[in-house]
């Protein structure tokens, strides 16, 4: 199947327009590349395209101990690996067109915990499913580069097209909603200092013995909050722009997202992972700025980190990769985003033909740069220290499309919102060379943005 059913809409450069009509829907998400105005200089392949759904077709829904179909008002139970129900599923649906990144299939989020065996149970956590994907037969695509939006379909599901007529005319009447969004609460810091400085010990010992060579900790924060979580994400958007954001409306959880980390992109056979390590705070003076952008480029401890995860992902990349295709495309480059500096390397490589984007997705999760190194060691030592599941943080959010187009971030920066508490989070690579009180500062400027965010709704 080669056509693709398109509707054009006009071009709006704050694409949250459009998800206005649609935020209180079903299973409705918004893959938002940070733009929102006609004077951004700053689009690029990373921050291209604002992918718009809802309203799924085929529900997947990965627990602890099962995998549930919902198709047809029926629901299926599956006793296998998440990744490979999804793969299943998948082949179902054969598209060639790929002029649009996404025109349908598999959208949604995977857990850091998926492809862990046992989770403990004595841990804080939020509440939510290992896995959500929907399979959806439609997307609405803002293109920021050529300045075009439309809705495409492969029309696969019988009713997509009525659907579609009716979606046209709410986009076409929709109105900014500002309902009421408020934090109750102040912060509450699973981790104090001193907590942190006893993980952080024990992950120094780990290293000395040649366990590991780097784990990546986290703390985790929880705030009590009221009211409509999309009009908080349009300022969470505003306050932490970033390439890789997300806004997720599910029954009982909503998830918003301002990642600027991508985990793994497939088109054309082609594949990409762009990890970040090394951070250091932006300024608002230019000149102090310039210095810590410098003080980052020349830090031997951020580079050694940044390599070390660079080695893990050519070795994740290279199973399902051609062999010989793996290779190093860029080394440690600046980026620089809101609030922070990040050294950000890119990996690339090209699909064995006799393998498939969501193997090589399993096969390489969860991302490297949210581990440490070796990865399995890390893990176990991560699910050992740290007193909170990590839920949807470190996981992943994206798309696997039916044209056989793939990108996912890496889910940092991240909130849940559930029974009216918002769960947020922030890590950090100990090495070697680490200090503690060092390396607690740093989590605490990573969320400096999403703490700014809190406050601006904490006014009261």
């Amino acid at each position: 199947m080669n056509n693709t059913y398109l509707i054009t809409l006009p071009y709006l450069s704050d694409s949250s327009l459009y998800f206005e009509a649609i935020a209180n829907d079903p299973w409705s998400c918004y893959l938002d590349s940070g733009i929102y105005d006609d004077l951004d200089e700053n689009i690029d392949e990373k921050s291209r395209y604002d992918i718009i759904v809802s309203n799924p077709f085929i529900k997947i829904i990965a627990e602890e101990n099962a995998v549930f179909i919902e198709e047809n008002n029926q629901k299926i139970i599956f006793n296998e690996n998440a990744f490979d129900v999804l793969e299943k599923i998948l082949a179902r649906f054969d598209v060639q067109d790929t002029s649009l990144p996404f025109a349908g299939g598999a959208l949604g989020y995977f857990s850091y915990e998926l492809t862990q065996s046992s989770i403990k149970d004595n841990k804080d956590f939020v509440g939510m499913p290992l896995m959500m994907i929907g399979i959806y037969d439609w997307a609405l695509i803002v293109d920021h580069k050529e300045k075009t939006a439309c809705i495409a379909s492969h029309l696969i599901n019988k009713d997509t097209k009525d659907y579609l007529t009716t979606l046209t005319k709410k986009l076409k009447s929709v109105r900014p909603d500002n309902q009421i969004f408020k934090i109750n609460s102040n912060i509450k810091s699973l981790l104090n200092y001193e907590a942190y400085d006893v993980i952080v010990n024990k992950i120094l010992s780990f290293i000395k013995e040649g366990d590991v060579y780097q784990i990546n900790i986290s703390n985790k924060y929880i705030v009590s909050c009221e009211g409509n979580s999309w009009t908080g994400y349009k300022k969470l958007r505003e306050i932490n722009r970033a390439p890789f954001m997300a806004y997720f409306h599910f029954d009982d959880f909503d998830i918003l997202c301002g990642s600027p980390e991508r985990f793994i992109k497939s088109n054309s056979e082609r594949v990409e992972t762009r990890p970040i390590k090394g951070t250091e705070p932006r300024d608002t003076n230019p000149e102090k700025d310039k210095v810590n952008a410098e003080k980052l480029l020349a830090s031997e401890k951020d580079r050694a980190e940044n390599l070390m995860i660079v080695d893990l992902l050519r070795n994740d990349l290279s199973k399902n990769c051609i062999p010989g295709s793996v290779n190093v495309k860029a080394l440690c480059e600046l980026k620089s985003y809101s609030n922070v500096h990040h050294l950000e390397s890119t990996i690339e490589g090209r699909l064995k033909p006799d393998s498939s984007l969501v193997k090589m997705l399993k096969d390489c999760f969860p991302g490297g740069s949210v581990t440490g190194t070796p990865k399995v060691r890390s893990m176990e030592i991560i699910s050992e220290l740290e007193p909170h599941k990590r839920d949807i943080y470190c996981g992943s959010i994206g798309y696997i499309g039916f044209n056989h187009n793939m990108d996912t971030n890496i889910a940092i920066r991240t909130l849940v919102r559930k029974n009216n508490k918002l769960h947020f989070y922030s890590g950090g690579g100990i090495v070697a060379q680490s200090n503690s009180k060092n390396e607690f500062n740093e989590i605490a400027f990573k969320a400096s943005n999403i703490k700014k965010w809190i406050n601006f709704f904490n006014k009261d």
